[in-house]
Parts: C-alpha cells; structure tokens; sequence
C-alpha cells in the first residue's frame, strides 16, 4: 500500500520501458497501475460515511501508520475476483489486458511493500476470505476498532481530531 506518489513514479517509470514494446497501449496499462488505487476511495466513504475527499487524505495516513494493528482491508479492486471479471472483460475487449497487466503490477508493487513491512496479509486476497476472517474478533475492520485499541499512531495526522467530529466517530 505504497503512497500515490509512489504509484505514479512506478506507473510512468513501467510505462516508459514498456512503451517500445507496446506502444500506445502503455496508456490503459498506465492509468490502471494508479487509478487502481479508487477502492481506497470506496473503503473511506465505506467506512466514514463522508464523501468529503479532504477527509479522505488523513483517513488513509491513519491507517496507514496503523495498519499494523491486525488490520483487515478489503480492497475490492485489489481481489482475485475482480481481476477474473477484468479477465473476462478483456477477453470480448483486448484493451483491458493491459488494464488487467497494470492492476497486477501495482498489487504486486504493494505486496512487495507489504511483506517488507511485515503485514503481507492486511489485505484479503479473496472477498470470500474477507468475510470469514473479519468473524475473527481480534482483527480491526474499521477506523472505529482501531480507535478502541491501546496504542495508536496518530503523529503526523493533521487535524484528526475535527475530522474524527465530522464523521460521526467521537
């Protein structure tokens, strides 16, 4: 779960490597590798209730920091099943195996992350694994279960406080 910037740099350094070999169709893979990324998006509305997109910025970096809490995501664009329907697609529109090619390529960028970290497993691979191990009490599912727990990393986070307010959290 690298940061945009960090996703934009791959996307361009990946698309300019690869551009002698596809061509124009770096474009599709490109955007994909970043807008991938729009189920984050889904997860803060999902979880806050808020469709305030200045809110969204220190709802990730919150989570962010504490992902390590036994954190569960689920990322829906970043499952198995959504690259099956992506496959799918791509097989009546070939365009979209360059969409599927830069939708791994970012998971796999973030898995990478995530395993140096030491949390390769915050997010489901599966949403059928997301629902069986959110039954699991000890995992944190929310911004609210993460709140609950003794420690928290809350460095950095501008004006957590008023945003916590405005989502109905405190």
């Amino acid at each position: 779960m690298c940061s945009p910037k960090v996703h934009v740099i791959q996307s361009l350094t990946a698309s300019a490597l690869l551009y002698p070999a596809i061509g124009v169709n770096v474009i599709p893979f490109g955007l994909a590798t970043v807008f991938i990324d729009l189920d984050h998006v889904i997860e803060y509305a999902n979880d806050t209730r808020s469709l305030n997109i200045l809110g969204f910025f220190p709802y990730s970096r919150f989570m962010g920091q504490n992902a390590g809490k036994n954190f569960l995501a689920l990322n829906i664009f970043h499952t198995f099943e959504f690259y099956l329907f992506v496959f799918m697609l791509a097989t009546i529109f070939p365009l979209f195996y360059y969409v599927l090619s830069g939708f791994l390529f970012h998971h796999m960028a973030d898995q990478v992350f995530l395993i140096k970290i030491g949390k390769p497993f915050v997010r489901a691979f599966f949403v059928i694994e997301y629902f069986i191990r959110r039954r699991n009490s000890e995992y944190a599912i929310s911004i609210k279960d993460i709140l609950k727990k003794e420690k928290k990393d809350l460095v950095g986070i501008d004006n957590l406080e008023k945003w916590l307010i405005r989502w109905g959290i405190k």
